[in-house]
Formats: C-alpha cells, structure tokens, sequence
C-alpha cells in the first residue's frame, strides 16, 4: 500500500514539475493572451465609469454678480 502511494505521490509531482515548467516556458505566450483580453475589455470599463456630459446651453448671456447692476 505504502508502495502506490509513494508511486501516486511521485507521479504528482513529476506533472507539478512540467506543469510550472510549461508555464514558464510560455509565461510570454500567456501574460500576452492575459494582456489582449485585458485590452478588449478596458473601453467597455472605461465607458461605463465615466460620468455622462452635461448638455450645453443653446444660447448664453453675459455674467451678472446678484446686487451688482452691470449697466450703470
């Protein structure tokens, strides 16, 4: 029993090797696919965060302080 488990334990460990070993061998070919879909989705976030403009008067006056006449 000891025996398959050490086995078992073994081959775990072998394809935890390989499997750290893949990624760093790709880590390019993945932080580029991590950083295109990143790129795809950051307008869309953008977007949503920012405020809607305020619309712009048609016509505009000149500026008056309250209690100052500016016709004098």
């Amino acid at each position: 029993m000891m025996k398959i488990i050490t086995w078992i334990n073994f081959a775990a460990f072998i394809l935890a090797v390989a499997g750290l070993g893949g990624a760093f061998l790709f880590r390019s070919k993945i932080f580029d696919a991590v950083l295109d879909g990143v790129k795809k989705e950051l307008p869309a976030l953008v977007g949503e965060a920012m405020p809607e403009m305020p619309k712009m008067p048609k016509m505009t006056g000149g500026a008056a302080l309250k209690g100052i006449p500016l016709n004098k």
